[in-house]
């Protein structure tokens, strides 16, 4: 699938501490890359739970100025109270919901979004509804990759890879409560790209 190629050419060429370097690329298939707006994330986190074997991710992320943010969390299972990868997992339709909890909405509020959202035209400002994910990586050197994609429609797709360093992502506490916590920046941008399928 041409988005896990992209994901692998991103994580590639992203910096060791914050974002990938603003450089054209063109995936061996022949996609044109194109640089779109970065995508700018708030107020992220990720740790292991103490005395727990789940861990979190959470983030809300914008994707031009004056947008709602989307917001994004996942839950991960570890066994060591580390971070761990976990799978492209969908955003929640909607703006951010503040501190309301878990950020998860129903599905009539969802259906609710999805025919709203229907109603307005498909271009490059869509930020809501099943088109935006996530993915967390844990790489075999201690480093982490965040994976964000927006799928514009069938044939374009937006993606950002912010790569985090060993020292970001820190074992905190001592002997039972030893977990794994991400110390990086809360708020950064990731330079972003438009991958568009022809035919």
């Amino acid at each position: 699938m041409h988005i896990q190629l992209l994901y692998l050419l991103l994580l590639c060429a992203a910096s060791v501490t914050t974002h990938a370097s603003p450089t054209p690329v063109v995936l061996d298939d022949g996609h044109d890359l194109n640089q779109v707006p970065a995508f700018n994330v708030t107020n992220f986190e990720a740790s292991a739970m103490v005395l727990s074997n789940r861990n979190f991710y959470k983030f809300d992320v914008t994707f031009y100025h004056d947008a709602t943010p989307v917001h994004c969390e996942a839950l991960g299972t570890t066994i060591n109270h580390q971070l761990t990868s976990i799978p492209q997992t969908f955003c929640p339709t909607g703006p951010s919901s503040g501190g309301s909890g878990s950020g998860y909405g129903n599905s009539t509020n969802n259906q609710s979004n999805r025919n709203s959202n229907s109603n307005q035209n498909n271009n490059n400002n869509n930020t809501t509804g099943r088109g935006v994910s996530f993915k967390w990586t844990e790489q075999p050197d201690g480093s982490g990759a965040l994976l964000i994609v927006r799928r514009i429609n069938d044939k374009v797709t937006d993606t950002a890879v912010y790569k985090v360093t060993p020292d970001c992502i820190p074992m905190m506490g001592d002997d039972i409560f030893r977990h794994q916590v991400y110390e990086g920046p809360e708020n950064f941008s990731v330079p972003a790209y438009r991958s568009s399928e022809s035919g």
